[in-house]
């Protein structure tokens, strides 16, 4: 047992203690201060076993429909140390406060690192296609993970100059300002003026990055941003039951966006051992909205979309998903060993129809932990 686990456990031993009577009739009080004392030990000791068994449970698989409250041990983020990967199933922060003019919402947990992200898109006319015109995305980063290069990258793209070189670590681009969360923080804006991120380093060789595309005033937003992040972990949840997966596959990343106050699109990334995909192996998930073009086949008498490449990546969408009109589910393969993996063609669209929401999918309170 761990030592939160253990600190958790006492404390709700010692409000099972309290609860215990320790009164009674008359009677009752010419019982000797030893047999009471043997009577309280043997219900505490019941009591011990309960608890530990529930929190072995608990730590097994979380009810379905219960919101879990998070640990002392969860609330004490951030780290001092950053791991050097993340748990893809489970989210590190949450923020308080989004420009409400980027309605517009998403997250993505993945091993390297985990973003919370606002935008908005107006389409073009006569179109299916939308355009970005304005978003916000905060990004923690595990240690030794390098978001300034990549910024640096895009600075000399926007100048029309290709890259010269890696930012010279650990110094991020930009100029110091006020500090977030106790820590030295750097403000950097793109040469276009289109793009401007606040960074600090919220454990050695870790950072946060807030960054801001096409906002008024990006200063203040990405300070009041910062200033409404809490630093709290709990699991990832999901609108869909399990499936069958390959037994060695392994969870890479996690990707949900919401438009319209509900949620959009949920997809669960996995890697098998070994792989060399640049992107994940196995994808799995669902997704809202009706597909412009027309089925390119039917799956179990529901419609069907398909698309292979000729070495065997492709993605099957099924439509028609029992209890969620208007949803697709989706399966994807990024690699031929991925498609192996699934049995080829028929068994990636198998997989597409056998995945079902969970029976409230837009009560997010019901949705499956990972």
């Amino acid at each position: 047992m761990i030592h939160d686990d253990e600190t958790q456990v006492r404390e709700m031993l010692t409000r099972a203690a309290d609860d215990l009577p320790t009164g009674g009739p008359e009677a009752a009080a010419l019982v000797t201060a030893g047999e009471r004392t043997v009577r309280r030990r043997r219900r505490l000791a019941v009591a011990a076993t309960a608890v530990v068994t529930a929190v072995a449970l608990l730590g097994i698989t979380a009810l379905p429909g219960v919101r879990q409250s998070p640990t002392p041990a969860d609330r004490t983020w951030p780290p001092t140390v950053a791991p050097t990967a993340f748990d893809p199933a489970r989210q590190l922060f949450r923020l308080t406060w989004l420009p409400a003019d980027l309605p517009e919402r998403s997250l993505s947990t993945a091993a390297d690192r985990q973003t919370i992200g606002a935008a908005r898109h107006t389409p073009f006319e006569g179109t299916q296609a939308r355009r970005l015109v304005g978003s916000v995305a905060v990004t923690v980063g595990a240690r030794g993970v390098d978001f300034f290069t990549d910024q640096l990258t895009r600075d000399n793209r926007n100048a029309g100059k290709l890259r010269s070189g890696p930012t010279p670590w650990p110094t991020p681009p930009g100029s110091p300002v006020e500090p977030v969360q106790g820590h030295p923080a750097f403000l950097h804006t793109s040469p276009d003026g289109k793009e401007t991120v606040l960074s600090w380093r919220y454990a050695p060789d870790a950072w946060v990055t807030i960054t801001a595309v096409t906002v008024d005033r990006p200063a203040e937003v990405l300070r009041r941003v910062a200033e409404g992040m809490v630093w709290e972990r709990h699991p990832v949840r999901v609108p869909f039951q399990p499936v069958a997966l390959p037994s060695d596959a392994r969870l890479h990343q996690t990707r949900m966006r919401w438009r319209d106050g509900r949620w959009d699109t949920v997809t669960l990334d996995y890697r098998l051992p070994g792989s060399s995909a640049a992107g994940a192996d196995l994808t799995v998930g669902l997704e809202r909205g009706d597909r412009p073009d027309d089925p390119t086949g039917v799956v179990h008498g529901r419609p069907a979309w398909t698309f292979v490449q000729h070495d065997g990546p492709g993605t099957w969408s099924v439509g028609g998903v029992p209890g969620c009109a208007g949803c697709r589910a989706m399966v994807g393969t990024g690699s031929p060993a991925g498609s192996a993996a699934l049995g080829g063609e028929d068994g990636a669209r198998d997989l597409a129809a056998a995945l079902r929401p969970v029976a409230d999918h837009d009560d997010e309170s019901t949705w499956r932990p990972l």
